[in-house]
């Protein structure tokens, strides 16, 4: 399905309509073909399925009838951002699955209550470096909401495929990392080093991302980050 922003006539579409995929990039929107992905099943597909899978019986099963509301009312009282930038209300499910689709990468323990305050946690300053033929990223203490001496914070890390630095593409293939634990008795410290899904090369422009939980239990949107692979010491 297209959403499709009119003006004066349509002023932006994203998704897929009638053969042909709208999208944007940092060169501006395009068309392409439309192409049927393929379902090759890997492990990181076959993973999120059966988390989402799991989330969906655990909301219609397991939670009780006051937690499924409070999500409810949690959703409808916070506005989410839709790929034309506008800003849209999901339903309670959507909201449950999108904390704890994030929360059982680093614990098997769901997240049952709603969040404590609606809207969503502040966002997050990322600085990185990244080393040549190896997996090594270094991470600088990161800015913005997360508190690395607040308990109720975490912060889950994601890198993307490597790609060639004149490259505006959105990289492809994010894969989750680490996460960062707040802690009052023992902070992290920083700088601290990531072990990458990809191997880097020389000149390769790495993004990584992250999502920031703070203690209500709400989630930010996604922060960003680049930089490009130097030359091994």
């Amino acid at each position: 399905m297209a959403l499709v922003k009119f003006g004066g006539g349509p002023v932006d579409i994203r998704g897929s309509m009638a053969g042909n995929t709208f999208s944007r990039c940092a060169g501006g929107n395009y068309i392409r073909a439309r192409t049927k992905p393929v379902n090759p099943k890997s492990p990181l597909q076959n993973a999120r399925r059966a988390r989402v899978s799991y989330l969906t019986t655990y909301w219609s099963g397991t939670l009780t009838e006051q937690q499924r509301t409070d999500w409810r009312a949690y959703a409808a009282a916070t506005s989410w951002t839709n790929k034309l930038g506008e800003s849209i209300n999901i339903n309670g499910l959507a909201a449950f699955l999108r904390l704890n689709s994030l929360a059982l990468l680093y614990s098997s323990t769901v997240v049952a209550a709603a969040p404590l305050a609606t809207g969503h946690a502040g966002g997050v300053t990322l600085a990185f470096a990244a080393e040549n033929d190896t997996t090594k990223l270094q991470l600088a203490e990161p800015g913005g909401a997360f508190d690395k001496s607040n308990d109720g914070h975490m912060l889950m890390i994601f890198a993307g495929i490597p790609a060639e630095a004149g490259k505006i593409s959105i990289p492809k293939g994010f894969k989750y990392v680490t996460h960062l634990a707040g802690n009052e008795l023992a902070p992290q410290g920083f700088p601290f080093e990531m072990t990458a899904p990809y191997t880097m090369a020389a000149g390769q422009r790495i993004t990584i991302k992250a999502m920031f939980k703070d203690e209500s239990n709400r989630i930010s949107g996604p922060s960003w980050a680049q930089a490009v692979a130097a030359p091994s010491a």
